[in-house]
């Protein structure tokens, strides 16, 4: 079964440095790990249980239906903060295909799947693609996290809202990680709940 957190649970603080070993600054295997996130995109073969991964329910499997005409709204109207303050309207990503990644410090499959979000963003941004994280996450916790293990897409901050912003989305479970993948003309391509596996990120750009 995936490993999904609910995205309304263990926003206290105080949770961050311990629900995630994997990304512990003691742990030298998991630091390898990351710094070789870059290179994970091409090792789908070393990944292919995890494209498998909740296979059972078809609720944590890749879902392509197109989002309503409301739900694009409600997406394209909705602002959040950046780690500077500033406000940012998600309709300045229009136009462009999109990866939006709701996930949370204290998420472990977040976490893991970040590499493999960075590393594509880094191999397509000179083709036009977007990748942005919403946090669901304390501001400072995010701050801390991305301090020791910097990423180069943009983060906002997206709190409660940014739950109710799931579910309108199709995010029934309110769990995390969820990615929602548009293509330029704003038509959905992918939505996930669950941890992305590299074949998932790979079709994508096919």
């Amino acid at each position: 079964m995936t490993t999904v957190h609910k995205a309304q649970a263990m926003t206290s603080e105080n949770k961050t440095e311990n629900i995630h070993p994997n990304f512990s600054e003691q742990d030298s295997k998991s630091r390898r790990q990351w710094l070789k996130g870059a290179g994970l995109i091409a090792a789908t073969a070393g990944l292919a249980g995890v494209a498998g991964v909740g296979a059972a329910l078809w609720r944590y499997q890749t879902d392509s239906s197109d989002l309503s005409a409301q739900a694009m709204n409600t997406l394209w109207t909705s602002s959040f903060e950046g780690l500077d303050g500033q406000s940012t309207s998600l309709s300045q990503f229009q136009g462009k295909p999109l990866v939006i990644n709701f996930w949370a410090t204290w998420c472990v499959p977040c976490v893991e799947e970040m590499p493999l979000l960075n590393a594509f963003y880094q191999q397509n941004a000179s083709k036009s693609w977007q990748v942005i994280g919403l946090a669901i996450d304390q501001p400072s916790s995010v701050k801390k996290f991305l301090a020791r293990h910097p990423i180069d897409y943009p983060i906002f901050q997206a709190g409660l809202l940014g739950t109710e912003l799931t579910k309108t989305l199709g995010d029934e479970q309110e769990g995390l990680p969820f990615t929602i993948v548009l293509d330029a003309a704003g038509h959905l391509k992918q939505r996930k709940l669950g941890r992305l596996s590299a074949s998932e990120i790979n079709a994508w750009t096919a």
